[in-house]
């Protein structure tokens, strides 16, 4: 065949080609995913901080933490975090004490009858039996069981009053003596879902429709988000936290589920356990002041990077720590203390 008829032949078959199939698409490159903006501040630590607050906060933990220049996995910070009014609006142990004393579910003893305060204790022994008397189906709401909650945060006041906080602050864990820690962790757990539905305020607990002199208890708690979202951060970034609280140990356990701290991570006050049962008799040291700092030494055996506080039962673990964050409740000289001491100032958060 001729060159030109071998030309031609191809000239007519290109549009053929074109027609059934066209010419092949020109391979693209794939294109690059958009880059991902570095986290900001607000993505860090969201909520009511203060500015200069959550700037220091972040730069704490990212100069610490996992990926930060002074981090060491083998030997991570640690985090102390008071829990009452600090994690919380509000205080697990009272209501928890409440709930104890409303359910009747105090094993009362002789030895638990003991730890009453004595000038009390007649009355309250008499008001039990009371109240033990009527058919337990009609014992709720009962005038009775009234003049008993009374009595018994009478007792519970007077006893802070009267005596120094380092007996005063445990008092109160004697009380659950009987029980199993994991009972105690589960009966927490349930009186802090109630008191986050409930209403913050107070209740006055009236001994009969004319008493004029109520005894007066709190009531709701709200959790600060902005804890919780610091406690995760720090726990992401590899921090060690614990939570170190003068209420109950196995109670602020129960509550502390709330924000993913394990039990293992919270220290506060302790009773010692017999055949794995809570006594009446207290461990030492009491989670109070300095208390607190005892406490870090002999269950964590190392000094806080962090600490954060919102009372003078924490000031000690404070000043302990390399770095103080006070929750500002509005006591003044606590806060000169943290100006004084160079602290972090929170002002107290907002709640719902």
């Amino acid at each position: 065949m001729k060159r030109s008829s071998v030309f031609r032949l191809i000239a007519g078959c290109i549009p053929l080609l074109l027609l059934i199939g066209g010419c092949p698409d020109k391979k693209e490159e794939p294109e690059a995913a958009p880059a991902q903006p570095a986290a900001s501040p607000e993505d860090l630590l969201p909520g009511n901080w203060e500015a200069g607050v959550k700037a220091g906060l972040i730069k704490l933990v990212m100069a610490n933490g996992e990926g930060g220049d002074n981090y060491d996995k083998n030997n991570p910070p640690v985090a102390a975090i008071d829990f009452d009014n600090t994690c919380i609006r509000g205080d697990i142990g009272r209501a928890f004490y409440d709930w104890m004393v409303t359910e009747r579910k105090i094993l009362f003893n002789d030895e638990i009858f003991a730890a009453l305060p004595g000038d009390k204790r007649e009355g309250i022994k008499k008001a039990w039996k009371k109240l033990k008397k009527i058919p337990e189906d009609q014992q709720a709401g009962s005038v009775e069981l009234q003049a008993f909650r009374k009595q018994m945060h009478q007792a519970y006041w007077s006893l802070c009053y009267d005596t120094p906080p380092e007996k005063c602050y445990p008092w109160q864990v004697r009380f659950y003596a009987g029980y199993t820690p994991d009972e105690v962790r589960g009966m927490a757990e349930g009186v802090m879902e109630a008191q986050l539905k409930k209403p913050m305020g107070s209740e006055p607990i009236k001994a009969g429709p004319n008493d004029q002199a109520p005894a007066i208890t709190s009531t709701g708690i709200r959790i600060h988000p902005e804890i919780k979202n610091l406690i995760s951060l720090l726990e992401k970034r590899g921090f060690d936290v614990w939570i170190i609280s003068a209420g109950p140990e196995w109670v602020v356990e129960g509550a502390a589920k709330s924000f993913g701290v394990k039990p293992d991570r919270v220290i506060g006050m302790r009773a010692k356990l017999e055949e794995g049962k809570l006594t009446s008799q207290i461990e030492p040291p009491p989670t109070f002041r300095q208390g607190k700092v005892k406490a870090i030494e002999k269950f964590i055996g190392k000094k806080p990077l962090l600490a954060v506080g919102d009372s003078w039962t924490d000031a000690e673990m404070l000043e302990y720590a390399a770095h103080a964050l006070l929750i500002d409740r509005g006591y003044a000289d606590l806060k000169k203390k943290a100006v004084d001491s160079g602290w972090w100032i929170q002002p107290t958060f907002p709640i719902e």
